[in-house]
């Protein structure tokens, strides 16, 4: 009985439809308004997801590094990204309105099974599938051409829609863009790397240098120095007779420091081997009468970012490192230097270059600040030829090795050297590989410290 009742009742329905005859004006203006309802749900559903591709990160890349035409796209899409939720919730609203009409003006042209059938199927196929995968190739332009439009559409729905963005920025925060970290800059860098075969264009060479330049920042003077006990010296008193010039020409040193006779850590300054063309064997010269530079001093502790401005600053190209106030921590790095008024005066007068937090150099000035270099994971400073972090293995002997330099020094006053550093060694740090010259004759400066 009941199945009889359904099958007049699907009948009268039938009927009802076919008997109904709409005027031309009306039926075309039905099938505008579903094609307007299917063009308008594919249109916000491709740009939810062509819009939320970018960030402000990608725009600011294509905006400095892209063509002439990326760069006018981004300037357009900036300003319609910039509150995430108001342009969420307005594409949203749009898409639903128009996905929940089209069944709607349907229903007025076919029977209402064919209506749900097409309203589904050209949604799915026209209003989903097709705009989201144009739109996730080709994002840029479709939201470029389209950011009017949306600006427009989010100014009219505001009575809406700025409410409920404003409940989600207070549930969820403001939407901020994701900056990389530095161990996620490493690994994105070494994903561009020729060796992965992901689709990269650098070299290892490039990789190694960029990588070393991000991990140059949690490495320390320590970390670069050659030990005093290493260094090649001389005292001041030595006398520059034909002995001492070939024992200076076999080492291969453009800079010998000098020292105080019988003490080493008492710096005496540096000759540059160069100007010893002009000395005379047999004049009975001394190495200390020759000094016309004394050697800038800094703490161990102190940042290799900051060892490299002073360099380029063109004061010195060997600085002495001294015990700083406080030992070395684990991590590679220090807290804040607290030098005595006594070490800082002896700093003061053993670098004439640097007034008053100022290195002077020709015309050109640049400003010091006492600052020390960020406590890192450990791991992340251990760096192998290839760049890679080093293992729990070779952690623990870096660990190892700085317990042993702080016990080296425990005797010795705070300021006082324990190290030489150069620029070729700050250098060497940031290629993350040894610079090995003709005369060379050992590799690296703490493997051998220690």
């Amino acid at each position: 009985m009941s199945i009889e009742w359904l099958q007049i009742a699907d009948l009268n329905m039938l009927g009802k439809h076919e008997s109904e005859q709409l005027p031309a004006w009306l039926f075309y203006t039905y099938v505008c308004v579903s094609i307007l309802c299917v063009c308008t749900a594919g249109l916000m559903s491709g740009l939810t997801l062509g819009f939320f591709s970018l960030d402000e990160v990608d725009l600011e890349v294509l905006k400095r590094s892209g063509t002439e035409q990326e760069k006018k796209h981004a300037r357009r899409i900036e300003p319609v990204i910039e509150n995430e939720h108001h342009l969420l919730v307005t594409l949203l609203l749009f898409n639903a309105v128009a996905a929940e009409a089209l069944p709607i003006f349907l229903d007025k042209l076919v029977d209402p099974v064919t209506a749900v059938v097409l309203s589904v199927s050209v949604v799915l196929v026209i209003g989903e599938i097709l705009p989201q995968a144009v739109c996730r190739s080709y994002g840029l332009q479709v939201g470029s051409y389209s950011a009017l439009l949306v600006r427009l559409l989010m100014a009219l729905s505001a009575p809406i829609t700025w409410p409920i963005s404003k409940l989600l920025d207070w549930i969820l925060g403001e939407e901020r863009s994701a900056y990389f970290r530095r161990a996620q800059l490493r690994a994105l860098v070494g994903l561009h790397s020729l060796d992965e075969g992901l689709g990269g264009t650098l070299s290892a060479d490039e990789i190694g240098i960029i990588t070393g330049a991000l991990d140059l920042t949690s490495k320390t003077a320590w970390a670069a120095m050659t030990p005093l006990d290493k260094v090649f010296m001389l005292p001041a008193d030595r006398r520059l007779d034909e002995s001492t010039l070939q024992e200076i020409l076999v080492s291969g040193h453009s800079r010998i420091p000098l020292h105080e006779p019988g003490d080493r850590h008492a710096l005496a300054g540096l000759i540059l081997v160069k100007e010893l063309v002009l000395v005379d064997p047999e004049a009975g010269m001394t190495a200390g009468q020759l000094v016309s530079r004394q050697l800038p001093r800094l703490p161990a502790d102190t940042p290799l970012y900051q060892l490299l401005r002073l360099f380029e600053a063109g004061g010195s190209h060997m600085v002495a490192i001294t015990k700083p106030a406080t030992q070395l921590q684990a991590s590679g790095s220090a807290g804040p230097v607290h030098e005595s008024a006594a070490a800082a005066a002896a700093a003061a007068a053993a670098t004439p270059w640097i007034k008053s937090g100022v290195i002077k150099a020709g015309d050109n000035m640049i400003y010091v600040e006492a600052q020390t270099a960020p406590a890192l994971p450990q791991q992340q400073q251990l760096l192998r030829a290839d760049g890679a972090a080093g293992s729990g293995a070779a952690a623990g002997a870096w660990i190892g090795a700085e317990a042993a330099a702080a016990a080296a020094w425990s005797h010795l006053p705070e300021g006082a050297p324990v190290g030489i550093i150069t620029i070729e060694d700050v250098i060497e740090e940031l290629l993350q590989q040894e610079i090995i010259d003709e005369t060379d004759l050992y590799v690296d400066n703490m493997q051998v410290g220690l």
